[in-house]
């Protein structure tokens, strides 16, 4: 659909959204009320400039109804690395176990019933809110959704796909906007994520002299209240739960989006992957390549170290029945699969991002548009492992000041990894103490920033223990100097970011008393 946009911007303007126009859409099926998107690997048109791979949980971009990747093996296996266990204890490693188990809990796509799951499961924690804390189990249920095929409904609902653009005039004359968020029941497009209904306008960002443009999404009825799927993460480019909020389970949606997925009357053509084989009376031969059935259900087993083969991953085998289609007949044959390194591990880096988690990206899935006789389409496909989920050992925090700004004020974001749910139990914090004593300096990185760019950046590393508090200061003449905020060393670079206007400023970091 091309929507014509016309809005003059002020081309200095940086990294300002600007509404080039509202476009209230109301040409999808309005008596829809759930939705689900599907992820994929990135097509063309998904480009920067058009909103995408613009955050840490851009993955992949969001697939058309048939063109979804899923899974073709029964069992799924997971572990966590020596860092992560290091990092967060044995209580980091049950808050992930706990979203597995989630999962687990699942019946058969063919056995599920979708209005046993309710549209909203997202709950609260005072105390956990005020010590900003982010949940770690529910942002580790988001990421091995997204792992399963799961794109965030609300913010594909609408995606642009290209835009005019008069470099001339400053004026955005068309756009394309598709609709990839569809009902789990009629698998139709529909603009509604769990019972709520969005529209959008399109805006945009000129930097450094290109235009950015991009759909965004918002209530259509604000008084209504708000239930967005765990695939969303909390929100439209929310890209993480806010402090103190946590999933209890899987909404409508998800459940919805997986259903349609793994359906046993979902036939694709498939392979399998490269270390499934036949085994038993089809062990000598079998069928690669086939019009295959949903695998219907999905089991996560963890997958240990083996201490005796100095940390190398105990294989896990599983046997499983693989039905197909040929000549208009159900088939089956019996399968194997033996895993040596784990399908999807669980670790700890510096991603050095504001959202504390980094995930493998879809390039490594595989399309079976060609085996399906659409050729150049971008989907349907499947997933094929390995697959890391790194945590940071905290949110990274930022420090905001500026020029413009009186002197003793600052804005400041800066959260930790917790683990906490409904009860009054305190929550956990993470990262554990054996962590904490490895931590002996705090890295500040600054970057001053000017009218339309970077004017320089600096870094040092400041001999703040972790835990201790750090008043960052400025000033004019190295005589009087003012505390603009104070941050804590929880283990990560601190990023302090300040927009300068005069022609002199000097920073420092001290101990806080």
């Amino acid at each position: 659909m091309k929507t014509s946009l016309f809005h003059s911007f002020d081309g200095n303007r940086i990294l300002g959204r600007v509404i080039l126009a509202t476009v209230l859409l109301f040409l999808f099926f309005t008596q829809q009320t759930k939705a689900f998107s599907l992820l994929g690997p990135f097509e063309n048109w998904m480009t920067v400039t058009n909103g995408f791979m613009v955050s840490p949980s851009d993955l992949g971009g969001p697939m058309d109804i048939t063109q979804g990747y899923r899974w073709n093996v029964p069992v799924i296996t997971y572990a966590f690395d020596q860092s992560f266990i290091d990092c967060f204890g044995t209580n980091g490693v049950a808050a992930v176990e706990g979203a597995i188990q989630i999962l687990n809990d699942l019946p058969p796509a063919s056995q599920i019933d979708l209005n046993s799951y309710p549209p909203n499961t997202t709950a609260n924690n005072l105390a956990a809110a005020s010590a900003s804390l982010v949940d770690l189990k529910s942002a580790a249920l988001f990421l091995v959704l997204q792992q399963l095929g799961l794109a965030q409904p609300t913010r594909y609902a609408f995606c642009l796909h290209d835009f005019d653009y008069s470099a001339t005039s400053n004026i955005v004359t068309a756009a394309t906007i598709l609709d990839r968020n569809f009902d789990p029941v009629s698998f139709l497009p529909t603009n509604f994520v769990n019972r709520f209904e969005y529209t959008n306008f399109t805006v945009g960002d000129y930097f450094e002299g290109q235009f950015f443009a991009m759909e965004d999404v918002f209530a259509l009825d604000p008084l209504t209240p708000i239930y967005t799927a765990v695939a969303d993460s909390g929100g439209y480019f929310n890209d993480g739960l806010l402090p103190g909020t946590f999933y209890t389970r899987l909404t409508f949606d998800d459940v919805g989006g997986l259903h349609f997925l793994l359906r046993t009357n979902n036939f694709q053509f498939e392979p399998l992957l490269s270390d499934v084989h036949g085994t038993g009376t089809n062990a000598g031969s079998y069928v690669n390549v086939a019009l295959r059935a949903g695998i219907d259900k999905i089991t996560f087993i963890r997958q240990d170290y083996d201490p005796l083969l100095e940390r190398a991953y105990v294989p896990v085998t599983n046997q499983f029945a693989d039905t197909y289609l040929t000549n208009n007949t159900i088939m089956h044959q019996q399968l194997e699969r033996i895993v040596s390194t784990p399908d999807i591990i669980f670790t700890v880096s510096n991603v050095w991002n504001n959202w504390g988690y980094q995930s493998t990206c879809t390039s490594n899935w595989l399309n079976n548009a060609n085996l399906a006789g659409n050729p150049g389409a971008p989907g349907p496909g499947i997933i094929r492992p390995p697959i890391n989920i790194a945590f940071e050992p905290n949110v990274a925090a930022t420090i905001f000041t500026g020029d413009f700004q009186p002197e003793n004020t600052s804005s400041i974001s800066q959260v930790r990894w917790g683990s906490f749910d409904n009860s009054t139990n305190s929550p956990v914090v993470y990262p554990v103490e054996k962590f904490q004593q490895s931590v002996s300096s705090a890295e500040i990185d600054l970057q001053i920033n000017g009218n339309d760019s970077i004017l320089a950046f600096f870094s040092w590393d400041s001999p703040m223990l972790f835990g201790k508090a750090m008043a960052f200061q400025t000033s004019t003449n190295l005589l009087d100097w003012t505390t603009a905020g104070i941050v804590t060393n929880w283990g990560l670079p601190i990023t302090w970011a300040h927009n300068s206007i005069l022609p002199q400023r000097f920073f420092r970091v001290v101990p806080s008393n």
